[in-house]
């Protein structure tokens, strides 16, 4: 019997109102499709398409989780049947996400605009996800998402995509290992995690930079040179307190005193220039220090700037709020940066002194 014609007679037979008897049919027709699958763009295909379409539409969950799982791997696959059960409920949308190659790069965008966490984190694990892809899981996919993406040696990341990670990951332990592990996370962006990860990865990421070539730690300082101008060009009050502190300076009143000073009246811009200024690194690292919840950054820059520990601490302390515990605040800081080694601290606020140093010339 020619295929035309046996797949006419069950499509007859797809009206038949039995679960049982529709699931049977629809790996009937499954079957049919693969023992000689049809040309594309032909009558027959399109035939084929239609027909699973509307048995996997009018079957249980299982038969179309069983049919995903058939035609996941096809080349040949209907497009039209692939895309409907790739916005199917994630147990029948998981394989056809994760492994299709009849969804284009134009399709998984759009299911990624449109689906939920479960369909793009399926989306991030294929074996191949094109630059263009894996920003569209950033914006879109939470940090395990994100995470699992970064953590796939098939994705492509491009260096913007990257940059929104690394800004993400600076309040994201769940992205951090990700990206201190990836091969190919740019250096320049690693550092400014040194100052927000534990220290096994603080101690990974020192490592790498010990490793790098002249020429690719210059690259990697340039770039990091052009993002920080970027960013500072386009805050007017950074330009403000530079002027304030560059006069501070002239008047040798630049000191702990102002900086405390600084952060009592909340003008947190005018302390971080002021402290970049003291500690010899740039106003980004000082930000990223006074603003993440952890002191160690702030303690790396000061223990390796030769600031005293009074002195940390009181910033330490004023930075997150003077609050009802504000003396256990001051006892723990205090322990942890005597636990610090001032080695440790140089070997961490090296590449942030280099990228100042660089600036300056």
């Amino acid at each position: 019997m020619a295929v035309a014609t046996k797949l006419h007679k069950l499509t007859e037979l797809a009206k038949e109102k039995s679960s049982d008897r529709r699931r049977a049919l629809l790996r009937e027709v499954t079957d049919l499709f693969f023992d000689a699958p049809p040309a594309r763009e032909t009558s027959t295909h399109k035939q084929f398409d239609a027909v699973l379409q509307t048995l996997a539409s009018q079957t249980a969950q299982g038969a179309r989780e069983e049919l995903a799982s058939r035609f996941a791997d096809s080349a040949e696959a209907p497009k039209g049947l692939i895309l409907q059960l790739a916005k199917d409920a994630i147990e029948v949308a998981a394989p056809i996400l994760s492994k299709s190659g009849v969804l284009s790069e134009d399709d998984l965008v759009t299911i990624v605009h449109e689906a939920g966490q479960a369909h793009i984190s399926a989306i991030a694990e294929r074996d191949a996800v094109p630059e263009r892809l894996s920003h569209a899981i950033v914006e879109r996919g939470d940090d395990q998402v994100v995470a699992k993406l970064v953590e796939n040696d098939g994705a492509q990341i491009n260096r913007d995509t990257f940059e929104v990670v690394t800004r993400r990951a600076e309040t994201s332990p769940v992205l951090q290992k990700p990206l201190v592990e990836r091969k190919d996370t740019p250096v320049d962006l690693l550092n400014d995690l040194t100052m927000v990860v534990e220290t096994t990865l603080r101690n990974k990421i020192m490592d790498r930079f010990d490793k790098l070539e002249p020429g690719v730690l210059e690259a990697a300082l340039a770039a990091s040179r052009q993002r920080l101008q970027s960013r500072m060009a386009e805050d007017k009050n950074i330009a403000e307190a530079q002027k304030d502190i560059t006069r501070a300076k002239m008047r040798r009143e630049l000191d702990g005193a102002l900086l405390v000073r600084f952060l009592r009246e909340k003008k947190t811009t005018h302390f971080c220039v002021g402290f970049a200024e003291i500690a010899g690194v740039d106003y980004e690292a000082a930000k990223r220090a006074l603003e993440h919840e952890s002191p160690d950054g702030l303690a790396l820059i000061c223990k390796a700037a030769g600031i005293e520990k009074a002195l940390f601490v009181t910033i330490a302390v004023l930075r997150s709020g003077a609050g009802e515990g504000a003396f256990d605040d001051a006892r723990t800081v205090g322990q942890a940066y005597e636990a610090m080694s001032m080695g440790d601290a140089e070997r961490a606020m090296r590449f942030w002194k280099m990228r100042k140093s660089a600036a300056a010339a």
